[in-house]
């Protein structure tokens, strides 16, 4: 966007002239340019007169402030015989030499120029009291002109407006909401189903209850089971009680210790996840289509990747007993025989009550497409493009959602509405848009 602040000097012929600033915007990223990082671009205009045939002046464009000033390249206007005679002693003293840059006399003499000013060189343009002067010298067929400067009235230079837009996320309902404080949840889309190679104690927010020993029992107050159970209980009740979003998956897996037979192991393993499911459904109302239980029965991978982790007597001699017996019952006796029984007492002590008591649960879920945030960020994607009208008409059908507020407000600021963006940017930021109180504070400061 550009602010014009315009303003006129006239002088007494032959050198009179009128100078126009057309503003000073800021390009680059807002953020960076409060920094430091960015540059400016202080573009204006200056008309210059029309000389006598064998007269020319030269004029220098200078910014000031205080005592700090910006130099612009200077621009020269020639008439008709002065560049003759210009053209001659170019050629008599240099045949290949260049002319020297002019503007004839009678040619359209606007000169409008775009400079580039770094922002740590020049940091008081930005929002500072300045003045457009112009150094005047002329020369003419029998004289130098005295040297002349002329300034005009002080102006200041636009803070400039950089919208400050950013998609908004799509509403995935209340599951959603809910996965960002409890990773046990899981959109659809990244479902696994289960397999023995899936090392679940390194899966990302997955929850565990606990059984006693050899028992499928599942009590709340057992290892802390209460705040699991209930939290379980809570975010499924949360997602079965809301129209936007829905249960797709409940995933159990039932485990159990090496400790024992196999086949014993492998009913625990199965019964534990039934345990849990029907603790579930006994306090929320989920059909059994929603759950797949699985039976991990004997943890070995689980096992495996803890005692990789673990500084323990025997252990890399334990992980090739685990990695190279294909038998899992000669394994588990070989387990107990090592060094002497050590190796298996401090399993016992420190390791195995992990999977022997364990059954592990996630929860994957599905929303409703959210056809609002859609349009909110196909109407961004326009206001970056600088399209201000064809955005806020794309906003219409949803400018009742509280969402589209920053980017209704850009909009119809940019296509001259400004009270009403204002009003948006203020509704915004009393509801925390961010981006909404960054655009107000640029426009009220």
């Amino acid at each position: 966007m550009r602010r014009y602040i315009t303003y006129l000097l006239l002088l007494a012929a032959p050198l009179a002239m009128a100078q126009t600033v057309t503003g000073v915007r800021l390009t680059g990223d807002g953020a960076a340019a409060r920094d430091g990082g960015a540059t400016y671009e202080v573009s204006y205009e200056i008309s210059l007169p029309q000389p006598k045939s064998d007269y020319s002046y030269t004029v220098t464009p200078v910014f000031r402030h205080g005592n700090d000033s910006l130099t612009d390249t200077p621009v020269t206007v020639r008439g008709r015989l002065n560049a003759k005679k210009l053209r001659r002693a170019t050629v008599l003293g240099d045949a290949e030499a260049p002319m020297p840059p002019y503007i004839k006399a009678g040619e359209d003499s606007v000169v409008r120029r775009v400079i580039t000013v770094s922002a740590a060189e020049y940091p008081w343009i930005k929002g500072g009291n300045l003045t457009l002067c112009t150094r005047i010298e002329g020369e003419g067929c029998c004289e130098i002109l005295e040297t002349r400067y002329v300034c005009g009235d002080s102006f200041r230079c636009p803070i400039p407006f950089v919208p400050s837009v950013a998609d908004v996320p799509d509403n995935t309902g209340k599951a959603g909401l809910l996965e960002r404080n409890n990773p046990v949840l899981r959109h659809i889309s990244q479902y696994k189903p289960y397999n023995s190679t899936r090392i679940l104690r390194k899966e990302e927010g997955a929850l565990y209850v606990f059984f006693p020993l050899d028992k499928w029992t599942l009590r709340h107050d057992y290892r802390g089971n209460a705040a699991t159970l209930d939290t379980i209980v809570s975010i499924t009740r949360q997602i079965m009680a809301d129209t936007t979003s829905s249960v797709k998956v409940i995933q159990i897996v039932g485990l159990a210790s090496p400790e024992g037979s196999v086949a014993r192991n492998n009913l625990l393993g199965q019964n534990r996840a039934v345990a849990l499911r029907n603790y579930i459904q006994s306090r929320v109302s989920v059909p059994d289509t929603a759950f797949e239980l699985c039976n991990g029965g004997e943890a070995w991978t689980e096992l495996r990747s803890q005692v990789e982790e673990l500084d323990m007597e025997g252990r890399d001699l334990l992980l090739g007993i685990i990695d190279n017996e294909p038998d899992p019952d000669v394994r588990e006796r070989k387990m107990k025989r090592l060094n002497g029984g050590r190796t298996y007492r401090y399993l016992k002590d420190n390791v195995l009550s992990d999977q022997r008591n364990s059954g592990y649960i996630r929860i994957y879920y599905d929303y409703v497409p959210d056809s609002a945030a859609a349009v909110i960020n196909k109407a961004s994607a326009l206001l970056r493009r600088e399209k201000y009208q064809e955005a806020l008409d794309t906003l219409e059908p949803v400018r009742h959602d509280t969402r589209s507020l920053n980017a209704q407000g850009v909009a119809l600021y940019m296509t001259g509405r400004k009270e009403e963006a204002l009003n948006c940017f203020r509704r915004g930021a009393e509801l925390g848009d961010k981006q909404a109180k960054d655009n107000l504070t640029q426009l009220t400061r």
